[in-house]
C-alpha cells in the first residue's frame, strides 16, 4: 500500500475536530511573513495541474512545469519557486520533491552562465567622505542609517523594525541588538568613536513624547518627528548617498548596498569566513561569500601578497656557505664576516668539511 493511501486511511479514521486542528497546525509550518506568497505559488502549480488534466506529482510532471516556467522567469526565481513548492507540497500533500534528482539537475543547468545583478557597494573612502562632509541639517538620519548598516551588516527590514530599547547608550559606545532577523538568530554589534558621536546626536533629538517604540524616526531640517521611517525609505538611502557623492549609476545602490558593503570591507580588512558569518548572521558559507563584492582593493591585497612572497624568496633565499669549496690558498679564516640587519632569514646551511 502506498504512502498516499496510508495517509488517506489515517485521515478517514481521525475525528473531524482533530483533523481540523492538525490542518491549522500544519498551515502554521509555513513562514508567517511570506505565507501569502507560498500559498500563491502553490495554488498556481495546482491550477496548472488542473488545466493540463494532471493528477500526478511525479518528477516528470515537475520537470515539465519548471521547464515552462524557465521561459518566463530567471534562474534565481526558479530556485525560489522550487524551494516554495518543496515546502508546500511536503506539508500539504506529503510529496518530497527534494528526492527528484533530474529536477534538481534541470534547475542547475538553467543556472549555468547566469550572472545576476547585485547591489553596488561603498568603499571606505566613500563612506568616510559622506560622514565627514554631508551637512547634518539634511543628512543626519541618512548618516545614522549608513553607520548602522555598515557596522551591523543590517538589512533594511532589520533597521525598520529596530526598537529604541534595543539600542543602548553606554556613554562611550552604543550597543545594538538586532532581534527581527531573517535567520531568527539575534545579532549584536557596537558603534564607537566618531560614529558614536554622530548617532548620539540623532538619538538626543528624539521627541520626549513619542508614541512609537521604533528607533528610527523621520528627520527634517535638524528635528526628529514622531513618524517612523518607512521601509522603502531605508531601501532608497543608498541611492541618496551615491547621488550626493556623484557616483555613477546611483540607482544600483539598492537596499542591500549597506550589508554588501559591510561584508566586503570586513573581508578586505582581513576578516576570515568565520568572522564574516558571525558578523552578518549567515549560516551558509556560500551565501555569506555571495555578499562579498569583487572589489579592486581585494584584488590589490591578493596581488601584493603574491608579489611580496616572490620578492622575499628572491632576495632572502637559502644561504649556503660551503667551506669545502675553499682551497688551501684561501683559508676558512679569510672568509669575511656576514652582517644581517632588519631582514628575515629563512634558512642558513653551513656545510663543513670533515
Amino acid at each position: 500500500m502506498s504512502d498516499k493511501s496510508n495517509s488517506d486511511d489515517e485521515i478517514t479514521s481521525t475525528p473531524p475536530d482533530i483533523t481540523e486542528k492538525a490542518m491549522v497546525a500544519t498551515n502554521n509550518l509555513l513562514p508567517e511573513k511570506s505565507r501569502k506568497i507560498y500559498e500563491k505559488f502553490y495554488n498556481q502549480f495546482m491550477e496548472w495541474r488542473t488545466k493540463n488534466n494532471i493528477a500526478s506529482y511525479s518528477e516528470n510532471v515537475l520537470i515539465v512545469y519548471f521547464e515552462e516556467l524557465s521561459n518566463k522567469i530567471k534562474s534565481p526565481s526558479l530556485w525560489t519557486r522550487y524551494s516554495i513548492l518543496k515546502s508546500t507540497l511536503n506539508i500539504k500533500n506529503q510529496i518530497n520533491i527534494a528526492q527528484y534528482p533530474k529536477l534538481h539537475a534541470l534547475l542547475k543547468r538553467k543556472s549555468e552562465g547566469y550572472n545576476g545583478k547585485k547591489s553596488k557597494t561603498f568603499s571606505p573612502n566613500e563612506i568616510k567622505t559622506f560622514i565627514n562632509e554631508a551637512p547634518d541639517s539634511n543628512y543626519l538620519l541618512t548618516k545614522v542609517v549608513l553607520i548602522f548598516g555598515i557596522m551591523g551588516a543590517c538589512r533594511r527590514h532589520e533597521m525598520h523594525s529596530l526598537k529604541f530599547n534595543d539600542v543602548s547608550d553606554l556613554k562611550t559606545l552604543i550597543l545594538v541588538t538586532i532581534r527581527d532577523t531573517k535567520t531568527k538568530t539575534t545579532r549584536k554589534f557596537t558603534i564607537t568613536g566618531k560614529y558614536y558621536d554622530v548617532c548620539k546626536k540623532y538619538m538626543d533629538l528624539r521627541p520626549k513624547i513619542c508614541t512609537t517604540q521604533n528607533f528610527f524616526n523621520n528627520y527634517f531640517h535638524g528635528k526628529c518627528t514622531v513618524q517612523n521611517v518607512g521601509i522603502n525609505k531605508f531601501g532608497s538611502m543608498g541611492k541618496t548617498i551615491a547621488t550626493y557623492l556623484n557616483l555613477p549609476y546611483p540607482h544600483l545602490y539598492t537596499g542591500h548596498c549597506f550589508r554588501r558593503s559591510s561584508a566586503t570591507i570586513l573581508v578586505d580588512a582581513g576578516g576570515d569566513i568565520t568572522t564574516l558569518k558571525r558578523h552578518g548572521g549567515w549560516k551558509s558559507t556560500t551565501v555569506a561569500e555571495s555578499y562579498i563584492d569583487d572589489s579592486i582593493q581585494n584584488k590589490i591585497n591578493v596581488s601584493e601578497k603574491i608579489l611580496n612572497s616572490i620578492q622575499t624568496n628572491q632576495t632572502l633565499n637559502t644561504i649556503n656557505i660551503n667551506s669545502a669549496s675553499t682551497s688551501n690558498n684561501f683559508p676558512t679564516e679569510a672568509i669575511p664576516q656576514l652582517h644581517f640587519n632588519n631582514c628575515t632569514i629563512h634558512n642558513i646551511n653551513i656545510d663543513k668539511k670533515q
